[in-house]
């Protein structure tokens, strides 16, 4: 689904390689979450599966990007748009239209898309993202956790293979995470390619199967969520926080006093304590 081979990119003007000779493969219906402190090259690595790099950001690029068997470099940013869906950490800054319904159906209409197959899919995904209530809206009067979700089905209704969200969850609200976590989650059940940057942690844990650190434009680890989000020393070294479990439970470890993993989630952790108990 996306091959990156020996990428090592520089932007115009500037002299530091924001990403050092990188190689990855991310199949197809895999959930990634992309870590590291910031100016660490996330972004970066994802502006290539879309053809933002070198399509809008110039610089110094060097490597071979495979997307669906495509080369990102000899394809366009508009081709790409219909199998990698983007989605910013600000969503004003995508919408381009007054209306929730037209906002919905600007990407189509862009594609000449037949009406009545618009339609149907404006009505679809209305139903899969549960946004029947803001419908008529006036983009302008929504919250930013309702932005979210209409650019999101607005990315949707393009139906792309690949979904990419760039620190979706730093502009929201709780109640609007916990949506986020569970639209993504039904999303990752339809076998979308789902590639999360984020910094939230405990958000990532709930969601990715797979997680890659990036730090100085090079991956300084690749695996399973479990293993990577409960390293804790890693993540601090790193300039991360450790998601809340592991971190909570690292004392214990430290003393020797449990045997277990690290939990990640409240269920695992809720399994240690219960072997604590009389």
């Amino acid at each position: 689904m996306i091959e990156l081979r020996n990428v090592s990119f520089t932007y115009a003007g500037s002299n530091r390689r924001v990403l050092q000779n990188l190689s990855l493969e991310i199949a197809r219906g895999e959930s990634v979450g992309i870590i590291g402190p910031t100016g660490s090259g996330k972004s970066t690595l994802c502006y290539l599966f879309n053809g933002l790099i070198p399509h809008h950001f110039s610089g110094k690029f060097q490597g071979e990007v495979l997307v669906s068997e495509r080369n990102v470099m000899k394809e366009t940013i508009e081709s790409m748009s219909q199998i990698v869906g983007y989605m910013l950490q600000e969503p004003s800054l995508q919408i381009a239209s007054p209306f929730v319904e037209s906002e919905i159906t600007f990407g189509m209409e862009n594609f000449a898309v037949p009406v009545d197959k618009m339609d149907k899919r404006l009505n679809e995904i209305i139903a899969e993202l549960g946004l029947e209530h803001l419908r008529y809206r006036a983009t302008a009067d929504l919250s930013e956790g309702e932005k979210q979700k209409v650019v999101l089905a607005s990315i949707l209704a393009m139906d792309p293979s690949i979904l990419v969200l760039d620190e979706s969850s730093s502009m929201v609200d709780s109640t609007s995470k916990n949506d986020l976590v569970k639209i993504l989650t039904a999303l990752k059940k339809q076998q979308r390619t789902l590639i999360i940057i984020d910094h939230d942690l405990d958000f990532l844990a709930k969601i990715v199967d797979r997680v890659i650190l990036i730090n100085n434009g090079s991956i300084i680890i690749d695996g399973a969520t479990d293993s990577v989000l409960t390293n804790n020393r890693l993540l601090i070294k790193n300039g991360l926080i450790p998601p809340i479990f592991p971190d909570l439970f690292d004392i214990f470890q430290e003393k020797k006093l449990l045997d277990d993993p690290l939990p990640l989630s409240l269920e695992s952790a809720r399994k240690i304590v219960q072997k604590w108990l009389p």
